[in-house]
């Protein structure tokens, strides 16, 4: 194995929940290191990945939002853009951007009961390594995405 990079604690994904729980180990584990592992060129998830119109929450961002940043604007029901400005700068205001590492996709993660700790792979072949591991990575398959069929689909023109 080569040269490892070692966190107490690594987040996958830097969409809502990868941002919450980086908040949460910041605030409630300042001792800890830690690190969000996002395979994408910016933070977000969802609300920076899809871009067709009229995207928005399907819940009130009163409470779909962060506990500890309070969702201030008119909009409940709120369109993608301002969603990804709210993490952005919800993530800027924490200090939580720093410690992004962008750009990192992983491919292999390992449990290791001789060390007790957690070792990961990146498509790039970079070594990590952490006690605690977050996966936080959301559910779509960017890969493999979904894609129904129902009956006359060929003759739907949109």
């Amino acid at each position: 194995m080569g040269q490892e990079t070692h966190y107490d604690c690594l987040i996958i994904g830097a969409g809502i929940s990868g941002l919450d729980a980086a908040y949460h180990v910041k605030e409630y584990c300042s001792w800890a290191s830690y690190a969000i592992l996002e395979r994408r060129a910016n933070l977000g998830g969802t609300w920076d990945f899809f871009k067709y119109p009229g995207i928005r929450s399907d819940s009130d961002m009163y409470t779909f939002g962060f506990s500890w940043k309070i969702w201030k604007s008119a909009k409940p029901i709120a369109p993608a853009e301002d969603i990804l400005a709210y993490l952005k700068e919800a993530a800027e205001e924490q200090g939580i951007t720093k410690n992004i590492h962008f750009n990192t996709d992983i491919s292999a993660a390992a449990w290791d009961s001789s060390d007790n700790l957690w070792h990961l792979t990146t498509a790039l072949g970079k070594q990590y390594s952490c006690s605690v591991l977050f996966g936080c990575s959301g559910y779509y398959s960017y890969e493999n995405p979904y894609e129904p069929t129902f009956p006359g689909q060929e003759d739907f023109p949109g």
